[in-house]
Order: C-alpha cells, then sequence, then structure tokens
C-alpha cells in the first residue's frame, strides 16, 4: 500500500475524507454522465492502477465537464479529469501518462503525508477546503470555493503537492504506464505540448498552477521514458472515438457547429484510427445537429466496411437508430454487440436503456441484475439504472436496495440506509427485505466504526 502515511491518516479515515469531496464536489461541478465517456476513463484508470503500488486501494475515474486543461487526485482514491484535457491528449498513451501521474499520488499516499502537517484540520473542514480549492479552480464564482477563499490559500499551500511529490508521481507513473503496455513517453510528451501550449496561451492551463512544469522535471521524465522504451506497446484504439465524442458533445449549443468541426478534424488527421474517430464524430454531429439520420448512418456503414466491427461504430450505429425511433433496429446492434463485447458496461447500459424505452422493464430488470452480479459491473451508472427498470417492472423492493447500492456507490450512506429501510418495511417480498436488512446492519457498523 505504497509508502507510510496510514499512521497519520488511517485509509478508512483518508476515505471518509474523500467521500465528503465528493459530495460537494458533485454538488457544484458537472460531471459528465456519458457511459461510453465515463467506461472509457474507468476502463484505462483499472488498467493503470493494476500495476500501480496499491492495486486494490478502489480507485474512481470521473469525467468533468469542462474545457480547462486539468486533473486531479482526491484524498480515496478519486480522480478527476476534465473533457478540455482528454481533448487535448494526442493518444492513449498521452492520457493514460496524466491518469498515471494521478494514480501516483494517491498510492503513494501523498495526500496523507501532507495531512501530517495540518494535524490542527478536522475531516470535515479539511473536506470543506479540500473541495473549495477544487471548485474554485472550476468556477471562482462558486459559492463554496468563496466562503473558502479566506482559508483555503494558506492551507492549500500546506495540502498541495510538494515538487518532491511531482517528481515521485512523475517516476512512478512512467514506471506503471511501460508496465500496462503503454507508451511510456506519452506522459513526457504530454507535459511538453502543455508547456508549448501555456507559452502561446493568455491563461496558463489550470493543469499547470496545480502541476508546475520545470525544464528539469521534463528532462528527468524524458530520460525515464528513455530507459523503459522499447517494451510492447497497445493501445485499445478507442481513444480518437472518445475524442470525438467529447468534441461533438462539447459543441451542441449552437455557437459552433460540430458538424463543421468535426469536417475540419476530419481534414486535419491522416493517421487511419484519427480519421476512423473523426468519421464517427462527424456522423454523430450530422445525428444531432441536423437530424439527417440516414446520412449519419451511412458514414458509419462505411466505416464499419472499411474498420471492422468496432465497439464505438456499433455503439454509435445503435444510438443513431434510436434518436431515429429505430429502436427495434438498435436493439438488434446492441445484441450483435453483447456477442462481440460482452460483458461490455456500456453495451450492456444501452441495451437496457432501449428495453425501458420501449416499455420492456421487466427484460431490462433481469438483464442488469445479471450484469450486476459481476463485481467489475457494479457501477452507480449501472446501479442506477438497474433501480429504474425494477421500480417500473414492478419490483419495489429490489429497486430500492440497488438504489441504495447506487447511493453507497456514490459515498452518500445516509441516502443508502434510507433506502434500505425503504426495502425492509415493504413485506412483500422476504427475500429482498432480508438482503435489505442485512445489508443494513453490515453498512451501519462500518460508518459507525469510523
Amino acid at each position: 500500500m505504497g509508502p507510510p502515511g496510514g499512521d497519520t491518516l488511517p485509509i478508512h479515515k483518508e476515505r471518509e475524507l474523500g467521500s465528503e469531496i465528493m459530495r460537494k464536489v458533485r454538488s457544484h461541478m458537472k460531471l459528465h454522465n456519458d457511459v461510453e465517456i465515463n467506461q472509457y476513463i474507468h476502463d484505462l484508470g483499472q488498467r493503470l492502477a493494476a500495476h500501480s503500488n496499491a492495486p486494490d486501494f478502489g480507485y474512481q475515474f470521473f469525467v468533468v465537464e469542462d474545457e480547462q486543461i486539468n486533473a486531479f487526485a482526491l484524498p480515496g482514491g478519486h480522480i478527476g479529469v476534465h473533457s478540455g484535457l482528454i481533448r487535448k491528449t494526442e493518444s492513449e498513451s498521452e492520457l493514460a501518462g496524466v491518469l498515471a501521474h494521478e494514480i501516483a499520488h494517491v498510492s503513494e499516499r501523498h495526500i496523507a503525508r501532507q495531512f501530517a502537517q495540518s494535524q490542527r484540520l478536522n475531516l470535515q473542514t479539511a473536506a470543506s477546503i479540500l473541495a473549495a480549492i477544487i471548485i474554485g479552480a472550476h468556477n471562482p464564482q462558486a459559492g463554496t470555493a468563496a466562503a473558502m477563499a479566506g482559508i483555503a490559500a494558506p492551507i492549500q499551500q500546506q495540502l498541495g503537492h510538494s515538487r518532491q511529490h511531482e517528481r515521485e508521481a512523475d517516476r512512478i507513473g512512467i514506471r506503471n504506464l511501460a508496465a500496462a503496455n503503454l507508451d511510456p513517453h506519452g506522459m513526457p510528451v504530454f507535459f511538453e505540448r502543455l508547456a508549448e501550449f501555456s507559452r502561446h496561451a493568455e491563461e496558463v492551463p489550470e493543469y499547470l498552477r496545480t502541476h508546475p512544469l520545470t525544464e528539469a522535471r521534463m528532462s528527468e521524465a524524458r530520460s525515464i521514458a528513455e530507459r523503459l522504451e522499447g517494451g510492447d506497446v497497445f493501445e485499445s484504439g478507442h481513444h480518437p472515438f472518445i475524442r470525438a465524442r467529447l468534441e461533438v458533445l462539447a459543441n451542441l449549443d449552437g455557437r459552433i457547429s460540430a458538424t463543421a468541426r468535426m469536417a475540419d478534424r476530419l481534414h486535419e488527421v491522416h493517421d487511419p484510427s484519427a480519421r476512423a474517430g473523426a468519421l464517427y464524430g462527424l456522423a454523430l454531429a450530422i445525428a444531432y445537429e441536423r437530424r439527417d439520420y440516414e446520412q449519419a448512418l451511412a458514414l458509419l456503414n462505411n466505416l464499419q466496411q472499411i474498420d471492422g466491427e468496432r465497439l464505438y461504430v456499433l455503439l454509435g450505429r445503435a444510438e443513431i437508430h434510436r434518436k431515429a425511433d429505430q429502436h427495434q433496429e438498435a436493439l438488434a446492434i446492441y445484441q450483435d454487440a453483447s456477442s462481440l463485447y460482452p460483458g461490455n458496461r456500456a453495451v450492456i447500459f444501452r441495451h437496457a436503456e432501449t428495453l425501458l424505452a420501449i416499455d420492456q422493464a421487466e427484460q431490462a430488470r433481469r438483464m442488469l441484475s445479471r450484469a450486476t452480479r459481476q463485481s467489475h459491473n457494479i457501477t452507480a451508472d449501472l446501479m442506477r439504472l438497474y433501480a429504474e427498470a425494477a421500480h417500473e417492472s414492478g419490483n419495489q423492493a429490489e429497486s430500492h436496495i440497488a438504489y441504495a447500492r447506487y447511493h453507497h456507490l456514490r459515498g452518500d450512506i445516509n441516502m443508502a440506509l434510507a433506502q434500505l429501510e425503504n426495502a425492509i418495511r415493504l413485506d412483500d417480498d422476504r427475500y429482498h427485505q432480508a438482503r435489505a436488512s442485512a445489508l443494513y446492519e453490515q453498512w451501519q457498523e462500518r460508518h459507525s466504526a469510523r
């Protein structure tokens, strides 16, 4: 579990601190709720975390819907990355470099170690201040940030990452990149591009304010990457699609044409993978902006013939069929995708979501019940949809338990216990009543022990 730090801030206290901060973050920051985007970040993060010094820490990755170039690690393994940063990366290894750096801050207990310098803070105060710092970077006008402005600055200096911690996170992060069969140069290459970008930008990217880059630090990162190069590099091929998806979703407010932006992108790139991502983005943009579903599907069908049955091409085709109210065509694609990508959460989620849309709640409930028996599928998004499907199909106790697990995953123990109480009060479902009672005792005991 990384270097010492637990004797100053025990891990269960760190998790409690992280959960409190995340409650404030969810209240003041817009987190991305797109299942394709969230799954990609989750999967890439877990791939890296498996090679960290604390692989079982229970990392949780999320995307902030914000065009600032920023990423951050919070106590308890919560790691956030802004959509603007993802769009700035040119490859999966570059994005992985940022995530690997933040994972290292967690695995090496940097926040726990810095907390030793601020022992006068109780957890509630620390949570408020750290949340204010994060939220203030996202939105300086936010009420929480404003309320804390007078006291946050000196504490930020104490709880912020030192240069030593930054270099340690670089070193360990680059090693983890190589161990995960990603390009170890991804981190230094992205850092160098950010440094170059900041020289010509009106404002320094927020990421460089919280992670200051010096020439010595970049030189050391390059040197470490060079020592680790030569191994096998395997990128999933999903990065260009997720980047394009973010580009389209960010430009649907009418200020900039997403269709024009993706058409420009298609002319700018020459790499086959990047072109495939741009074509996918162009198809989505045409469907969302122009509602020309026939043209959008023609682009994706052509891409599938050229590039094979890639996950995001299949999901994109089904998504456009759904927008055109062609739900049966969408369901047929989800069936194919389920065979090609068994257990994929995005496929399961979109499949079940479509079943709910056409009043097949019981089928959706059974599908989600099976899926959430697998530990790697227990995510807040999937659990929320499971709760909805159970409710719509008339399984109220089961719905309350699923909602309880959803709130528990989000760190809201009080809402979780309240949902379990609702399930226990229903005496027409003895099986789920017993399950709810067992969970209630388990969670209440664990929470009371903190």
